[in-house]
């Protein structure tokens, strides 16, 4: 058995044929770009990076991400045994200094660093309790295949070696991990699982301390990350993150990371006006703006960004804006009223009257119709058009002709997102013209909407899924049930649908484990129409953003997932 060592993302796509989110193409518009292609200073320690937020996180533990700020706060915290590239989401070493992966793909062997402590922290009682071990990554994957499995996870509770029986509680331990020495460990698999890469570089398997998870369970804060959560301030408007000193990361000039002392996350408080906070320095990126916001800034601040004071960057996001239906009861648990609501509904109309172009149109799946899945076969999915006549005969088929007897609906929202309540109302006006039927609208704080969408409760919900790994698997696995789904009030997340489909679960489990990209890709297009013939959920559009930040601010970098990394960005006054 023949193993080739990787020590960087290039030799390892070529030896296990993934799927790479940057081609050559996208790689000149990376260049291109006015904040990638910053030329960098010489880098400066210190200083506070100042941000914002809509609302405050859910949960800060990482095998349970269910929004983007904490998707976004974890990330700093915590690190796995890989990570992603900023600029580009290339896969490279982070606690894993370097890996190597067997001629059948079927064996990782990951050479960990000697220099990784958690943070500081009263469960260690010295600080060689707090270094990490191949220990606390056993731990780790024994977390993910065992009491906080969910469907994010499946790549590695359907493929590791003996995690299902760990899982199911036959065995009390998982044969396909072993610990080779103090800095070497090894992950076997049942069948090559190309896609698993990913995973191993997600913020979903950051490896926590085992006497840190003992001490504080699902309210563990405690990481190996460039940042320590440092707590909600006293009148509960910021959230602080402080630097790391004992961070294992220098850069190439020896310095130790990261550069910046703190981060500032702001509260966003209902008066806020946040494009006056970033011209009077309160905050330093302007995120997630409309374009005529960007334009009506650059009328009035055009010098500032002549001068390069203020920088812009556009991003079609690898992120679907969809509502989900709950096909566990009545009325969606019948495919022809959920295939209904699907026709009733002219995108075209939301993209241009209330996104004002700036979005793509979601007449294609789940997996969002962008370039960086150019190897995709988009033209094989049947999505929906707009087809008003179709959508009543599906709806009179379904028992409810002209919408006579519907019971009622809601839609719920997390409330304060302006643009989802405008779609809302329009979405409740064309259901009303089209069907004949009542929606209800209903906003709650985003962690009400999650429990009540995790848990069975709702009739119909918005959601904006946002990819955590550069693979249309990471959208496709917002359906697969794993037939983990016993009960009509079990929690589920990520599959708030609580769709279950055994096809559709046999396809995305066979695609995990085929080694040629085509063929894989094949299967993933397989699965998705049966997802869209199921029809579980209503896609709206696939988001565009713009964000501004101020020029001072280095090394920031903007992709696609919206994946940031501030262990090298440095403010430069």
């Amino acid at each position: 058995m023949n193993f080739k060592k990787v020590f960087f993302i290039g030799p390892a796509i070529a030896l296990i044929c993934l799927y790479c989110s940057c081609d050559n193409s996208s790689k000149s518009k990376i260049d291109e770009d006015p904040i990638l292609s910053q030329k960098a200073d010489h880098p400066k320690s210190g200083g506070e990076l100042r941000l914002i937020e809509n609302e405050i996180f859910t949960s800060l533990l990482p095998y349970s991400i269910e929004e983007s700020f904490g998707y976004r706060l974890i990330s700093q915290i915590h690190n796995s045994l890989l990570k992603f590239n900023p600029k580009n989401l290339t896969v490279e070493p982070s606690i894993a200094k370097s890996w190597e992966v067997n001629d059948e793909q079927t064996k990782y062997i990951f050479h960990l660093r000697n220099n990784v402590f958690f943070h500081n922290d009263e469960c260690f009682s010295n600080k060689e309790n707090s270094k990490l071990s191949p220990y606390d990554i056993v731990h780790t994957f024994e977390l993910l295949c065992g009491e906080l499995y969910n469907n994010e996870h499946n790549m590695v509770l359907n493929n590791l070696l003996g995690a299902e029986e760990f899982h199911n509680k036959m065995k009390d331990f998982i044969e396909g991990i072993k610990i080779i020495d103090d800095s070497t460990i090894s992950f076997e698999l049942n069948k090559p699982t190309p896609s698993i890469i990913y995973l191993f570089a997600s913020t979903h398997t950051s490896i926590t301390s085992k006497l840190a998870y003992d001490k504080y369970g699902i309210s563990i804060v405690n990481g190996c990350g460039p940042f320590k959560y440092s707590g909600l301030s006293k009148d509960s408007s910021s959230i602080q993150l402080t630097k790391n000193e004992n961070y294992f990361l220098k850069d190439s000039e020896g310095n130790s990371l990261p550069y910046l002392d703190s981060i500032t996350v702001l509260l966003k408080k209902e008066n806020d006006i946040l494009s006056e906070m970033f011209v009077n320095n309160k905050i330093m990126v302007l995120p997630e703006i409309r374009e005529n916001e960007v334009e009506q800034l650059f009328e009035t601040y055009h010098k500032e960004f002549d001068n390069k004071n203020y920088l812009v960057d556009r991003k079609v996001l690898m992120s679907t804006n969809c509502y989900e239906f709950n096909v566990s009861k009545a009325p969606f648990d019948n495919h022809k009223v959920r295939q209904a609501f699907c026709y009733a509904i002219n995108k075209k109309s939301l993209i241009k009257n209330i996104m004002k172009g700036q979005a793509k149109l979601g007449d294609k799946g789940i997996v969002p119709f962008i370039e960086n899945f150019n190897n995709y076969n988009f033209d094989s999915l049947k999505g929906y058009d707009y087809n008003p006549e179709k959508a009543k005969k599906l709806l009179a088929e379904a028992g409810y002709p002209n919408g006579e007897n519907f019971p009622e609906l809601s839609l719920e929202l997390s409330v304060g997102n302006s643009v989802h309540t405008k779609t809302a109302k329009e979405f409740q006006n064309q259901i009303q013209n089209v069907l004949n039927v009542s929606v209800t609208i209903e906003q709650e704080s985003r962690k009400q909407k999650i429990n009540r969408a995790a848990t069975g409760k709702s009739n119909m919900f918005h959601f904006t899924w946002l990819s955590q790994y550069p693979s249309p698997l990471e959208f496709l696995n917002l359906f697969y049930s794993g037939n983990k789904l016993q009960k009509t009030d079990d929690y589920m997340w990520p599959n708030v649908a609580r769709f279950k489909n055994k096809l559709y679960d046999q396809t995305i489990e066979k695609a995990l484990v085929t080694s040629d990209l085509k063929n894989r890709y094949k299967l993933f297009s397989d699965a998705e129409n049966i997802l869209l013939q199921e029809a579980p959920m209503l896609v709206l559009w696939y988001p565009e953003e713009y964000n501004i930040i101020h020029g001072y601010v280095k090394n920031l970098h903007f992709n696609e997932m919206l994946h940031f990394d501030y262990t090298k960005v440095y403010i430069n006054k």
